[in-house]
């Protein structure tokens, strides 16, 4: 297992959006894990910095609020990483829906798969909602990550 402070190349390149990563906080009641999962993901080109959205009424931003340590788990270029930040949330913005960007300052980056393990297929997802929307939502949400 390695540990880095940034954003390998491969893995900017790989979270440019539609994308499932994994989002663990910290319940803010419980103090429990919370795994929730996400796809409107950007990390930015200088590889310290990944901001993603969620609706503004996720139980994940609430959390983050509470507690900003956040772990990403991202399944891809080849392998499994877990991405340690610390998070802000944005104030509610109004756009098709209501959204929150959630901006990680990353901590450390870090191999996590098993010895002798290589991922060969990356997981996919569909959208099963109205594809203009999803289209709309999507062009919204990519150009204020991009931001």
């Amino acid at each position: 297992m390695t540990t880095e402070k940034t954003l390998r190349p491969q893995l900017i390149e790989l979270l440019q959006g539609e994308k499932i990563v994994f989002l663990i906080t910290t319940d803010q009641e419980s103090k429990q894990p919370h795994l929730s999962v996400i796809s409107w993901v950007v990390a930015h080109p200088e590889g310290n910095i990944i901001k993603f959205a969620v609706g503004h009424k996720a139980a994940s931003a609430k959390n983050i609020q509470s507690e900003p340590r956040i772990t990403l788990g991202v399944i891809g270029a080849g392998s499994c990483y877990a991405i340690k930040g610390s998070a802000i949330v944005s104030d509610i913005i109004e756009k098709t829906m209501k959204l929150r960007i959630v901006t990680v300052t990353i901590d450390s980056v870090e191999d996590v798969i098993f010895y002798g393990g290589k991922i060969t297929v990356e997981p996919e997802y569909v959208k099963t909602y109205n594809a203009a929307l999803a289209a709309t939502l999507d062009n919204e949400i990519y150009s204020l990550l991009r931001e």
